[in-house]
């Protein structure tokens, strides 16, 4: 059997990173090996991953700086070509994965392949959130966030991405497909997401499988949803403060890429709600109210489309 191939790339990740090795290597499912490259961090990030070799860790020799976005997509074109692995997962530096994590995932992939024969598939799962000492703020970072994983369509996911890239497991297809992952994407997880709503099927474990530490280093984050972070954003909103609208401009040219490099082969649906998401900023202000329920352009939760619509 094939090996399930984990992808790391590490940033000055010295803290956390041999807790993250420790649990990889204790999963129940041994068939693992863990792909890994330092995206230029100036501890000793590299060293401490380095000691793992001897139990199925190969380095990726690549130390330049180049980003979270490029480092992923330089660990998937590497995998392909020089591994035979089908299923590939990606992880990060600081977290802690339970035991059962690759099993559980790997069984819904295998269901799925069998129901969906040679499509690119895309499975995730919930998460706790926990502080920097694994102390769980959250059992559920669904709830936590108020996010319904089942709101995977394209109309949804180029609003607000449901998926988190520390609990996926894509297969081969998809990898193929989604790469190389290009510097407009919003980040590798959200791309990859997108290809797959486009192309393929998306699942989910309904199962925390991972202990996602937050701490002031963070990448990316939990924000916990609720009316008072919602409402605070809103007078910013109001007075284009710069980072929402810059958001949703990043937003567009993300998904302007997605249409030039797969127009030749989305289906008319797609490209329509596409060209309806890219156009949000030029159509008038009934057209882009329209287009946010025909094409279903809609984030999670009553809150954060009260704060779309006042945005767009």
């Amino acid at each position: 059997m094939n090996k399930i191939l984990i992808l790391l790339s590490a940033y000055n990740g010295e803290v956390y990173v041999r807790e993250q090795l420790d649990s990889i290597f204790n999963q129940n499912s041994k068939n693992v090996e863990l792909l890994a490259r330092d995206d230029g961090s100036n501890n000793r990030a590299l060293n401490t991953i380095e000691q793992f070799k001897g139990v199925g860790v190969n380095v990726l020799l690549d130390d330049r700086n180049v980003g979270i976005k490029t480092s992923y997509s330089i660990l998937l074109d590497y995998a392909l070509k020089n591994t035979n692995s089908n299923c590939f997962m990606l992880c990060d530096q600081d977290d802690v994965w339970k035991e059962d994590k690759v099993e559980k995932t790997l069984q819904k992939m295998k269901a799925m392949e069998r129901k969906y024969p040679n499509t690119p598939i895309l499975i995730h799962t919930d998460l706790h959130v926990t502080d920097e000492n694994l102390n769980i703020i959250d059992s559920s970072f669904w709830h936590y966030e108020h996010i319904n994983p089942n709101k995977n369509s394209l109309g949804n996911l180029l609003m607000q991405n449901t998926v988190t890239g520390c609990t996926m497991m894509i297969n081969r297809k998809l990898a193929q497909l989604a790469l190389p992952i290009p510097d407009e994407c919003m980040m590798h997880d959200w791309w990859i997401a997108l290809v797959t709503s486009a192309f393929g099927k998306i699942a989910y474990v309904n199962e925390q499988t991972i202990f996602y530490r937050q701490h002031s280093d963070n990448d990316t984050g939990a924000k916990k949803y609720g009316v008072k972070n919602i409402f605070k954003k809103i007078p910013k909103i109001i007075n284009g403060n710069g980072i929402y609208v810059d958001h949703l401009d990043k937003n567009i040219l993300q998904a302007e890429k997605f249409l030039e490099i797969y127009q030749d082969k989305l289906n008319d649906k797609n490209i329509k709600t596409l060209k309806a998401f890219i156009n949000l900023k030029k159509d008038n202000f009934f057209q882009k109210r329209i287009n946010l329920f025909r094409f279903g352009l809609l984030k999670n939760g009553i809150l954060r489309n009260i704060g779309l619509f006042l945005k767009v």
